[in-house]
């Protein structure tokens, strides 16, 4: 009887669920799937959320979703206007098919073309503005809208410009158009900033033919490198397809929405009748430089375009000079056979660059795992014993710009506008101000080996070079410079080298060290260099969907720590009392939610949350003397600090239970047999020791007893 029961339920199920594929759910949004999808959003206007009934975003996205279904799916019907659903963890392919990468992602659908997409858990309100926003931009009269012209590519309100339509978008009209690429830090750092800057002022900017647009400058090489992109992020504005400025103001979102604010009132009193030309890149070399040249002949890298094979016996000999591109692979590795290809490519491609090579794996285990191999292919760029390994995606425009930033050349700073646009571009910038008037031997040797220690520690980009000493005083804002002098920019303040411009050991020392700002973002490119280069790694995991005001409260506050901990105790825990090196960085949980929780043993419940990671120990600390978590504020993070360098707070363990079981096993069986061993050992030299003891008394006694004989005699 209870198993009929359980068929027939089985059997309403399937049923029900097969009804109710593409039937209305409580008569306002409809279930889609991949039987479905197509023919349903042939016709009319779709607005289809796309979600995980397991993600947490999700579910507290649901009724935001629910609510405005409920208020506006019957009266936008009558006008061919409809709501959908796409479970994604059953439609794993529809929804990569329709760019639903993240969930939730409400996305917008036009006879099947996808216009419009909004991502994340946002407010109910922020849903209702998109759902109207997008319903007319969908239906808007194509001849008499300059956003037609690519309608079918939308990221919110920031259209996006490709090789195929950048021209003819731009040809009229006003465009502010970001180009990034979309691994850069910066960029991303900057994403949710423009995304909240144009939702606001889209509509509003559209009254005066303003529009705003966005450039994958990897994809679309072609586009930045006509305009002169030379670092990412960077928005520019073209008025009917001309360049004219480039937005100089930090990219947060008052400084870009007050620019923009501004704009139509410059256009109308005419500051844009005369256009310019495209933006001059940062110079590489010029005037200033020219008493150099002599000593900057380039060494050409890679000369035949060729993959270089390398072996555990030429591997050191070959790499021992100039810089190495070296693809780290097994022959029966599937994903580096994909890659072998593109590889090949790769070397012909960076002719005269970057030397490209490959080693085998299975010929040379022993060189691999020293250079921490741990999974196929690994590809690293090594320069004269320093190595940064790529982590970007394995196609050949990704490797190509991988190995164009690292090979970059120093800038030549010619106003202070060069300088703050290189500010903009990277969190910590170094800076070499010398006298052109200096010809001597000393000020010539010392720009090469700051140039040399810069290149081989892949910080070429981040370096500028200033020649002229009234524009270097101006820059850094001192008129008691002494020249030539060697800076780092980083976090508002000036960083000095205290060492000698021509000692390598010093400068090297130096540019290690002040490669992160107080508080950088924890990403793939620096995440091994901040756990494995630092003995303490505090970490500030934040919920970035809960608005940038949260973000940077918490980060402000953590980034006031670090600077009081450096300024109060160094790198190496203060006052001669050395305990580590502490660096601090910020996590976006929500991109390293799955890591946080494994690892750290931290839900989402609980952010923002601060962890006091030991790397070398495979330990971490979470709570404070009295163990409660440790607060995210300047005073809860210094507090946690000292006390986990006095050793007064409790460490968890980073490895998993079965690890921690395994190791415990070991360490039991490990102290076992040291203590049989030893037993055993103290035992044979005792019971030893006494056999010779008493062999030696026999001996000495018969010996006394044959003496006594021969007296007797």
């Amino acid at each position: 009887m209870r198993l009929a029961q359980i068929l027939l339920g089985t059997l309403l199920a399937s049923f029900g669920r097969a009804g109710a594929q593409g039937a209305p759910v409580g008569e306002k949004s409809h279930i889609l799937d991949k039987n479905n999808f197509d023919f349903k959003t042939s016709t009319g206007t779709w607005i289809i959320k796309h979600y995980s009934p397991n993600c947490h975003h999700c579910l507290r996205f649901q009724p935001k979703w629910d609510a405005v279904v409920t208020q506006q799916a019957i009266s936008l019907s009558a006008q061919d206007v409809h709501f959908g659903e796409i479970d994604c963890l059953e439609n794993q392919e529809l929804c990569s098919q329709n760019q639903a990468l993240a969930w939730p992602t409400v996305a917008v659908f036009r006879a099947s073309k996808r216009l419009a997409s909004l991502e994340g858990d946002k407010s109910e309100q922020e849903l209702s503005d998109f759902v109207k926003r997008s319903i007319v931009e969908a239906t808007a009269d194509v001849s008499n809208a300059v956003v037609s012209v690519v309608a079918r590519k939308y990221d919110a309100n920031s259209i996006v410009l490709d090789q195929s339509n950048f021209t003819e978008a731009t040809k009229s009209g006003t465009w502010i158009v970001k180009h990034y690429s979309p691994v850069c830090p910066h960029c991303l750092k900057m994403a949710p900033e423009w995304v909240k800057m144009t939702d606001e002022l889209a509509k509003q900017m559209a009254d005066d033919q303003i529009l705003f647009g966005q450039v994958d400058c990897p994809a679309n090489k072609k586009i930045c490198e006509e305009n002169h992109v030379d670092g990412y992020p960077t928005v520019n504005v073209y008025i009917d397809g001309k360049y004219i400025e480039e937005m100089a103001v930090k990219y947060i979102y008052d400084a870009m929405k007050g620019y923009v604010l501004k704009l139509p009132e410059r256009i109308k009193r005419g500051e844009f009748v005369k256009s310019a030309e495209p933006p001059a890149p940062l110079s590489t070399s010029g005037p200033e430089d020219a008493s150099n040249a002599s000593n900057d002949v380039a060494e050409e890298y890679n000369p035949y375009g060729e993959v270089v094979t390398l072996t555990k016996d030429n591997f050191v000999d070959k790499t021992s000079s100039g810089p190495w591109f070296v693809k780290f692979y097994a022959p029966w590795c599937t994903h580096c056979q994909h890659l072998a290809p593109i590889w090949t490519q790769l070397g012909a491609s960076t002719k005269g660059k970057v030397n490209i090579a490959h080693i085998n794996c299975d010929d040379a285990s022993a060189l691999c795992s020293k250079y921490n191999v741990q999974g196929y292919p690994t590809l690293k760029l090594l320069w004269e014993g320093e190595s940064t390994d790529f982590k970007g995606a394995r196609d050949l425009s990704s490797l190509e710009a991988f190995v164009e930033n690292v090979m970059a050349k120093p800038s030549i700073v010619q106003s202070i506008d060069d300088l703050k646009r290189a500010q903009k571009v990277a969190d910590v910038v170094y800076v070499f101000a010398y006298d052109k008037a200096d010809t001597s031997a000393k000020t010539k040797a010392a720009l090469a080996h700051v140039k040399t220690n810069a290149q081989k520690m892949f910080l070429s980009r981040q370096l500028n070079i200033v020649a002229d000493a009234a524009l270097a005083r101006q820059a850094l804002a001192t008129d008691s410079l002494v020249l030539p002098t060697l800076v780092a920019l980083k976090d508002g303040k000036t960083v000095n080298f205290g060492g000698a411009l021509t000692n390598d050991d010093q400068l090297h020392e130096w540019f290690y060290a002040e490669r992160f700002p107080m508080l950088p973002e924890l990403s793939r490119e620096n995440s091994d260099a901040l756990f494995y280069d630092s003995d303490y790694l505090v970490l500030v995991i934040l919920d970035t969907e809960r608005g940038v005001d949260y973000v940077n409260h918490y980060r402000d506050a953590a980034r006031d720590a670090a600077i009081e901990y450096n300024k109060s105790f160094g790198s190496a825990g203060g006052s001669g009392k050395a305990k580590g090196a502490v660096r601090f960085a910020w996590v976006d949980g929500n991109k390293w939610a799955s890591y946080v929780d494994r690892v750290f043993r931290i839900r989402h419940d609980n952010w923002p949350a601060i962890v006091i990671a030991r790397p070398s120990e495979d330990q971490f600390f979470t709570t404070d003397v009295k163990g409660a978590p440790i607060e995210p504020s300047k005073k809860g993070v210094l507090l946690a600090v000292r006390a986990v360098l006095d050793g007064k707070l409790k460490a968890q363990s980073t490895n998993s239970i079965i690890v921690r079981g395994a190791h415990g096993l070991v360490w039991a069986v490990k102290s076992v047999w040291a203590l049989l061993f030893g037993t055993i050992l103290r035992v044979f030299v005792t019971v030893t020791g006494l056999c010779g003891v008493v062999y030696y008394l026999r001996k000495r006694n018969k010996q006394t007893e044959a003496h006594t004989l021969v007296k007797g005699d």
